[in-house]
């Protein structure tokens, strides 16, 4: 799939892109922005409603989203606010911010979902939002034309170390897997996308992969694969 069949497919998925975003963003950044939209699927399967937005409370006209690490509070770019009926709990999805780790150092996250109260906090006092606070799951989206190096599954297991093994994911396509797979039948993005449903539903830790030591302890997972084609998402407002 072309970079332009890309932006095709994730504007049919959930409204349009800004024009600063469609000229600039390169094929990793539309790679990231696909797994926002399966994130924000995970949220509508779960019964949420999801308000594209850059204030909070308005609908976004045209959508930006980051193509860097920055900070939530800074910057006119575009995220998800995910309401669910009956709750008075709300989430944010996010790509690229900073989240204070337990060492208290900030890691980025590719994709971040993020309990709203913790985001105001983050806003309202121009700090980073808290791991233990406020992050429900985060995806680190690797695109490779080839499956990463040792470097980056090692890169990853510290990261889950200072995020929490139980929220994070790490995600890539490979040479065998296209960006978009035509079926998604047995796509692993279908079964992350099944993961994060099971996540959004309880409001907190995903349900991860056994570990590699085999003790059957839960721990961080890497998952295999591009996302599922996109359908238009009828819950999502951003016109």
């Amino acid at each position: 799939m072309s970079r332009g069949d890309l932006i095709l497919a994730i504007e049919k998925a959930i409204g349009v892109l800004s024009q600063v975003y469609r000229n600039d963003a390169d094929e990793s950044d539309l790679y990231e922005a696909s797994l926002l939209v399966l994130a924000l699927e995970a949220a509508q399967s779960a019964g949420g409603t999801v308000l594209l937005t850059q204030d909070g409370s308005t609908s976004a006209p045209a959508l930006r989203f980051r193509r860097a690490p920055g900070n939530l509070w800074s910057g006119d770019f575009t995220y998800a606010l995910v309401t669910f009926p009956g709750l008075q709990k709300q989430l944010e999805i996010h790509l690229g911010v900073y989240m204070l780790g337990s060492s208290r150092v900030a890691h980025e996250c590719d994709v971040a979902v993020i309990d709203h109260l913790e985001a105001e906090r983050s806003r309202r006092g121009a700090v980073h939002p808290r791991h233990s606070r406020g992050l429900i799951a985060s995806i680190e989206a690797k695109n490779y034309s080839t499956s990463p190096g040792l470097g980056i599954g090692r890169a990853f297991l510290g990261l889950s170390t200072e995020l929490g093994q139980k929220r994070c994911s790490s995600y890539f396509r490979g040479r065998a897997h296209p960006i978009w797979p035509r079926s998604s039948r047995t796509s692993p993005a279908r079964r992350t996308t099944s993961c994060c449903r099971a996540r959004t539903r309880r409001l907190g830790c995903v349900r991860t992969s056994t570990s590699p030591s085999g003790t059957g302890r839960r721990a961080c997972e890497i998952r295999r694969g591009g996302p599922t084609p996109l359908r238009r998402l009828p819950a999502v407002h951003s016109t």
